[in-house]
């Protein structure tokens, strides 16, 4: 009867629900403490495992260096009046190109394709020309471990190994073979995504900081120029490429105007110098209508270098500007972790966690006893009722 009256009681709500005090709560963590007081060796010999194992991870830790560059990006963005009149006249449209403008450079830095060539540019190493991929290779410790690889019994003789892939300068892209591609895909596709970053520092800046990290010191300083020299060329080229095509076109133009010009020079004066006393007013006619020929192509040859001048003019404004703030020197900021902070973190967070682990392992033996006491006291006339 006494379980149903306070099954019912708990039903109703009636029960009263106990409160921790202030004193309970320094009762409670005045066991846990000396709980740990009396394990103190327990904490020491985890704190000393701790910095032990955070000696050993700075001295296996792999020590990445970084290269960073800041530079901002200048030059008109629009074409000038005169150029717009020109290429307006002449159909050719606008020298815009919305798609590398403002932020979309950013975008650049992170293309395969550019990385992949930045990979095959050449680097000199040792005396030797190799391409950023060999290097990269030799880096990582690939090279050395073919050199010590031993022929295993037994083992495929279709299988390819990285072992036997190279990458030599002056190899045209299109000639790789399917090993090669996947290989150099794979390396391009993880340097962009871990060891490539850029952004803006401000976005009411036109500062741009593009920073490359790598575990050689040397190779990730090259490599950070090379790679930002791909995409300046890239953005430039891109920029200015429909100016460049518009140039091209008038100078052909100009140069075959300046042909006939010069053929007609040349008939004036055979035709002069082989009538050179003739009376009759048909000679004067017919010079009369080379030298015409000579002015309106003289003129037209003036007309055309006038307007080559303008469009190399507008062709240097629309041509951006990359102007490099800061570049990276040697020795290069690297995040190489101290024996000494290592063995401190280490100790530290062996410690702490072996606090934490007491302390559970108190709160386990707290709550084994409750329940041990409970089931001895429980009231004998429940005892009798199993039975």
């Amino acid at each position: 009867m006494a379980d149903l009256d306070e099954l019912y009681k708990s039903l109703l709500g009636e029960t009263k629900e106990e409160s921790l005090s202030l004193n309970d709560i320094i009762k409670t963590l005045k066991v846990y403490w000396d709980f740990l007081l009396k394990r103190w060796w327990v904490v020491v010999i985890c704190g000393l495992l701790g910095g032990a194992l955070g000696l050993v991870y700075t001295c296996l830790r792999t020590t990445n260096y970084e290269a960073r560059y800041v530079f901002t990006i200048g030059g008109s963005s629009s074409s000038s009046s005169s150029m717009g009149s020109i290429t307006a006249l002449l159909g050719l449209g606008s020298t815009s190109m919305g798609a590398f403008s403002g932020d979309n450079i950013l975008e650049l830095f992170k293309s395969r394709s550019l990385m992949e060539n930045t990979l095959l540019s050449p680097i000199e190493y040792n005396g030797d020309t190799i391409t950023f991929m060999e290097y990269s290779l030799i880096c990582d410790s690939v090279r050395a471990s073919c050199l010590e690889r031993d022929s295993e019994e037994g083992e495929e003789e279709e299988r390819v190994s990285i072992c036997d892939v190279e990458f030599p300068y002056g190899q045209s892209r299109s000639s790789f073979s399917r090993v090669q591609d996947s290989i150099l895909l794979s390396k391009a596709g993880a340097l962009l995504q871990t060891n490539v970053m850029v952004e803006k520092r401000d976005k009411k800046l036109s500062y741009v900081e593009y920073v490359f990290t790598y575990p050689d010191e040397a190779f990730a300083k090259a490599f950070a120029t090379s790679h930002l020299n791909q995409v300046s060329s890239f953005y430039v080229n891109t920029k200015t490429e429909l100016s460049r095509l518009n140039i091209e076109s008038f100078q052909d133009q100009a140069d075959s105007v300046r042909r006939e010009l010069d053929k007609a020079l040349s008939s004036r004066a055979y035709y002069a110098d082989g009538n050179m006393n003739a009376a009759r007013q048909i000679v004067g006619v017919q010079l009369r209508k080379l030298e015409t020929d000579i002015q309106i192509l003289a003129t037209s040859y003036a007309e055309m270098i006038k307007n080559i001048e303008v469009l190399k003019l507008d062709l240097a404004r629309e041509t951006p500007l990359i102007q490099i703030i800061d570049s990276p020197i040697f020795p290069l900021p690297n995040d190489k972790m101290r024996k000494a902070k290592g063995i401190v973190v280490g100790g530290f967070l062996g410690g702490f966690l072996s606090c934490l682990a007491l302390v559970a392992f108190c709160y386990y033996l707290q709550l084994k006893e409750q329940m041990s006491v409970e089931v001895t006291t429980l009231p004998t006339e429940k005892k009798e009722g199993e039975q």
